[in-house]
């Protein structure tokens, strides 16, 4: 093509020895008839919109959104994902998928690299979960709920006010938004559930 010309869609099919559909498209298709009928569409998307808005606004009103938030959800949802993800597809004899397997020890071993060494579920399950990936000891999903619900309960056994998969206090510096004043039983409750600032307050299942 001559570069001084105008590329246009026109020349561009007929190079390349192609139709082009010329016919008006339309995306959607209200049906409109008159401006009273237009004008009650009209109020019914600003109707739907101001409903939107208000629910995006509210997901952001959930406090505390901590950092430690952020630790907490993160681990809860690396727990979901290998309970219900890892055995999803077995080999004939019932071990892990092996591009499975493979997937999730990179995975482990990207978490050690990039996680601060304050996380303590780095030293803890993540850790534990690549020694055991390793050396084939994960046999089944039972094997991989009772790894992930020890680790949880040895974190609860510590009497700490830190949910798991806070960073640590000590080492992290700065407030990290500790659950100051709930109880024991309460906290083991909510080691096991994501924050409001993650489900905007719908429960977590």
């Amino acid at each position: 093509m001559n570069e001084e010309d105008d590329i246009e869609a026109e020349s561009v099919a007929e190079m390349l020895e192609l139709d082009l559909a010329h016919e008006q498209v339309r995306l959607f298709d209200w049906g409109i008839k008159d401006e009273e009928q237009r004008k009650k569409v009209m109020e019914k998307l600003a109707e739907k919109a101001h409903k939107a808005a208000v629910t995006k606004t509210s997901w952001h009103e959930h406090e505390p959104h901590t950092h430690n938030d952020r630790y907490h959800n993160a681990a809860l949802s690396l727990a979901f994902a290998i309970k219900s993800q890892l055995f999803q597809t077995t080999t004939s004899d019932g071990k892990i998928d092996p591009k499975r397997k493979r997937a999730l020890v990179d995975f482990l071993n990207l978490l050690e690299w990039a996680s601060p060494k304050s996380w303590k579920l780095r030293t803890s399950l993540v850790r534990e979960l690549q020694w055991k990936m390793e050396s084939d000891a994960v046999k089944d999903r039972a094997a991989v709920e009772s790894l992930i619900d020890g680790d949880v309960e040895q974190h609860r056994s510590l009497k700490t006010e830190d949910l798991w998969g806070y960073v640590d206090a000590n080492e992290g510096g700065g407030w990290t938004g500790k659950m100051f004043g709930q109880s024991q039983e309460q906290l083991a409750k909510d080691d096991k559930h994501w924050t409001k600032t993650c489900t905007h307050s719908q429960p977590a299942k």
